[in-house]
């Protein structure tokens, strides 16, 4: 399961711009190599004449978080394709877009690199470089250069993958899951989550016999066998962004606590640059390297706390530009090496101030990688491989990259009307589904409810207006692909048996899930060979449900889901209804059961005479009445009170007063003041079912 902000098929465009960040800043600490004081000659490909200690320190603080950032993003996501795709579609798509990557990305980088890194070396040595390292004899030993992410990603797929099924075993009931759902989103409240999320880290760095505190994490890019500290460090990373996926809530807390994050982060790492800059570099006590580590530890998850939550904060809507170069930031990544090298060879001599070379050389190396990227990757099948689909080739524009929500809007009536005849079914209605969230669409029959449905399914066309689902057209068949749709009135072939019904539903579907898995995901699998004729009216409704959800749905529309169920089926499709939002998945729910609607609703919409008359949450939607449940004995004429400062209105009704408030609390301690001999006071807590009562009322 998921939390209720998970995306479906639309892009997270915080994240998917964080991404992009964090492999560009990859860039430009590769950039800053050449430029550091005191790096060992022949380290790297060039030693520039003019180092830099800004370099250095701004190098070293990117790069404690840069690449626990990515993994921690990449857990996210994972678990994201793997909750729409199913595993064998999800070791497709990572098949495609990182094995293969990695694999021919290597064999024509390899050259690339040992050349220019020969250029390099003759050029600092004077045309007599040392000779150069002999290859480990150690089992695995490969120079995967920059390229060990993608081979470290596999990896951790298949681990995340393993412990998935191993805990699904165990922890049948989930409740483990949901008490580690909980730990998340409480981890992420506090800054002490940093803390306690970066001691495996520590104690991994600390356990090398010879750990260099400057360097962070030990780059695994020289062989093929998993490192303990990358391991670690990335696997905790990735490990937690899974989680996060599957936590409601998680984002929003890591939205709301960025700057306490930044705050800390910036102090960890202030310490960790004091500590390098006032003990030996290549011998630091031991002492000071277990307090450098643990700064460092907070320091990486601090950061990557803050910049996902700033990201979340301020960069959710979608930008095409920032859509563009979050594309391209994988392609720029994978071949930006030796072209960042080749030009760091080629300024090292010469005779201006690294404030001029260092951005020369990234500015030197981005334009060609952009342009790369523009005309030989992103409309060819390079950029399908990378991006997963090949884009048109013009200018980043809106129209340069697919119609996408805005925001968190996954379906959505902007200003529509509908009519049949001289019927007006629909009345200029604005209604919006947002990602993950359960919204309950109420009002009496007549009202616009099915109107409504029937136009984001693409079976009607409205009159006027915009309608939206999934960030295109209804009537657009890979829309409809992210659907599931359970209506009220269902005729189904009464012949074939609940196995095959849900079969057949499921093969229209990309990744649905597996019969037996939709099937025991309802509670129906004793049903499973019966012939759906021979069912009763509840049994017919949760096969109509198992239908519903076999395809994966990306957004589910149940038309009074519960009729005729009893009250344990009725609980048990609740508890599907709550691990679906918990996926990810968008509802719309339409119920006469306002009890329902209270139990399971994100948002409440109210339709009347075809016009939304409210719409909100169940405690806004409450607010909306309970003012007017305050009553009480009392000699207090009805006109002395109505002219009281939040009063709305005030009748006498038989022997009691009637006060519709806006203000409950001041009006009932005025009440109290002005009559000692006051009796009978009730404050009545006003429920859903009074307000959806109260708002029919006042439309009709």
């Amino acid at each position: 399961m998921s939390h209720p902000q998970a995306s479906t098929s639309e892009r997270l465009h915080a994240l998917d711009a964080l991404r992009g960040f964090a492999l560009l800043l990859g860039v430009a600490f590769h950039a800053t190599l050449s430029f550091l004081p005191d790096m060992p000659k022949g380290l790297w490909a060039m030693n520039d004449n003019s180092p830099s200690a800004f370099l250095a320190d701004a190098g070293f603080v990117a790069h404690s978080f840069r690449m626990l950032l990515f993994f921690f993003i990449a857990g996210y996501f994972a678990r994201l394709l793997h909750q729409r795709a199913g595993t064998a579609g999800f070791w497709a798509n990572r098949g495609k877009r990182i094995a293969v990557p990695m694999i021919v990305g290597w064999l024509l980088l390899f050259p690339a690199i040992i050349f220019v890194w020969y250029l390099g070396l003759q050029k600092m040595f004077n045309g007599a470089p040392p000779a150069p390292p002999e290859m480990g004899k150690e089992f695995g030993a490969l120079p995967l250069f920059h390229l060990w992410f993608l081979y470290q990603l596999l990896w951790l797929y298949a681990g995340a993958l393993l412990i998935r099924g191993l805990v699904a075993k165990l922890d049948p009931r989930e409740t483990l899951r949901a008490l580690a759902d909980k730990a998340v989103v409480t981890s992420l409240r506090w800054p002490l989550g940093a803390l306690l999320l970066g001691l495996p880290l520590v104690a991994s760095l600390l356990s090398l016999p010879a750990w260099l505190p400057w360097l962070g994490i030990p780059t695994p890019d020289r062989t093929l066998v998993p490192q303990l500290p990358a391991t670690v460090g990335f696997g905790t990373a990735f490990a937690f962004g899974w989680l996060v996926h599957r936590s409601a809530g998680a984002l929003q807390a890591l939205t709301a606590r960025w700057l306490p994050h930044l705050l800390l982060a910036i102090t960890a790492s202030a310490v960790c640059l004091y500590l390098m800059k006032t003990q030996p570099p290549m011998a630091m006590p031991k002492d000071a390297k277990a307090i450098f580590a643990l700064a460092y530890g907070v320091s990486a998850w601090a950061w990557t706390f803050a910049l996902t939550g700033l990201a979340l904060r301020f960069l959710s809507g979608h930008s095409p530009a920032r859509r563009y170069v979050a594309d391209a930031s994988y392609w720029i990544y994978l071949a930006h090496l030796p072209v960042v090298v080749a030009l760091q060879v080629w300024v090292g001599d010469w005779p201006l101030h690294w404030s001029l070379k260092f951005p020369f050389v990234v500015l030197a190396s981005l334009v060609p990688l952009f342009l790369s990227y523009h005309y030989l990757v992103r409309s060819t099948v390079i950029g399908k491989v990378l991006n997963g689909k090949a884009y048109p080739r013009h200018a980043v524009t809106a129209t340069a990259v697919p119609v996408e929500p805005a925001g968190d809007v996954v379906a959505s009536l902007r200003a529509v009307s509908k009519r049949y005849g001289a019927l007006e079914a629909l009345s200029s209605v604005d209604l919006e589904l947002k990602r993950g969230e359960l919204l309950a669409l109420l009002g009496p029959n007549g009202a616009g409810k099915s109107t409504a449905i029937s136009l984001w399914l693409g079976l009607n066309d409205a009159d006027t207006g915009v309608v939206r689902l999934l960030g295109g057209s209804p009537q657009d068949i890979e829309q409809r692909r992210g659907l599931g749709v359970m209506m009220q009135d269902v005729e189904l072939p009464k012949d074939l048996k609940v196995r095959e019904l849900v079969g057949l539903s499921a093969s229209y579907y990309e990744h649905p899930l597996s019969v037996d898995e939709a099937l025991a995901r309802v509670g129906i699998t004793a049903l499973a060979k019966r012939p759906y004729g021979k069912l009763s009216g509840g049994q017919k409704r949760q096969v109509q449900f198992a239908i519903a959800i076999c395809g994966r749905p990306k957004v589910l529309f149940l038309d009074e889901p519960t009729v005729g169920l009893d009250i344990q089926a009725r609980e048990a499709l609740w508890h599907n209804i709550r691990a679906l939002l918990r996926e990810g998945c968008s509802i719309l729910l339409t119920t006469h059961y306002l009890e329902e609607a209270e139990a399971l609703a994100s948002r409440v919409a109210v339709l009347g005479k075809g016009r939304v008359i409210a719409s909100g949450s169940v405690e806004d939607m409450r607010s909306l009445v309970s003012r007017r449940h305050i009553s009480c004995q009392t000699s207090l004429g009805a006109g002395e009170v109505q002219t009281w400062p939040g009063v709305v209105e005030a009748r006498e009704d038989k022997d009691r007063l009637a006060v519709v408030a806006t203000d409950a609390e001041s009006v009932v301690r005025r009440l109290l003041a002005a009559d000692a001999t006051l009796t009978r006071l009730e404050v009545k807590q006003a429920g859903l079912n009074d307000a959806f009562n109260a708002l029919t009322q006042e439309a009709a």
